[in-house]
């Protein structure tokens, strides 16, 4: 079940689920969600990028820091990684989901999807492609997308809520974490690479 305007503002005065929260963001089944002041810009490398290498995987974006003044400027077919000015924190009974905005979409500027597990706690990094041939300005405080609260039927076993996770890897995130990819999921990523490439 899709949670309500007024669900969502409950559980943000008893449970934190948004913070900073806005009411004039509030919309009768979702929160619009906003870009916070950091931007992750991807860097060419001129190397493959090794899945497993961490290092490599950081080096892969660097940090900018954006403002009112001081707006990004995403350039045509570029991607980004923008942190949301919110902090969530999504009690046990709930998931949420990050979609895009419909204005946003309409004009090229796609978001990427995000699912938030129950229990989980922390800020968003979301991806931002610029499918447009003119550069696009944010800038913090920016409504990027909206996020969509359900409830969960039934009971979640024990040690798969994602504050009991070993390899949750981005709960309680503030500064960026680099991917961290499984075994599996790295051999679907190169299974993925090696179609595109023919191989």
């Amino acid at each position: 079940m899709v949670l309500s305007d007024c669900e969502i503002r409950n559980l943000v005065h008893e449970k934190g689920l948004i913070d900073p929260f806005d009411e004039n963001k509030l919309q009768a089944v979702s929160y619009d969600i906003s870009a916070g002041d950091v931007v992750r810009v991807y860097q060419r490398l001129n190397q493959e990028i090794d899945l497993e290498n961490r290092q490599q995987m950081q080096a892969a974006t660097s940090e900018t820091m954006i403002s009112k003044k001081r707006q990004y400027h995403i350039k045509p077919g570029e991607y980004v990684l923008v942190k949301t000015r919110e902090r969530f924190q999504i009690p046990e009974n709930l998931t949420a989901h990050v979609r895009p905005r419909t204005t946003f979409s309409r004009i090229g500027l796609l978001l990427s999807d995000q699912h938030m597990n129950p229990s989980f706690r922390g800020y968003l990094f979301l991806g931002l492609l610029n499918a447009t041939p003119n550069i696009i300005n944010i800038s913090p405080g920016l409504s990027i997308g909206q996020m969509v609260f359900e409830t969960v039927q039934g009971e979640i076993s024990g040690g798969k809520l994602y504050e009991q996770k070993k390899d949750a890897h981005y709960q309680d995130e503030d500064a960026f974490i680099p991917p961290v990819l499984t075994q599996e999921e790295q051999a679907v990523v190169e299974r993925m690479v090696n179609q595109m490439m023919g191989r």
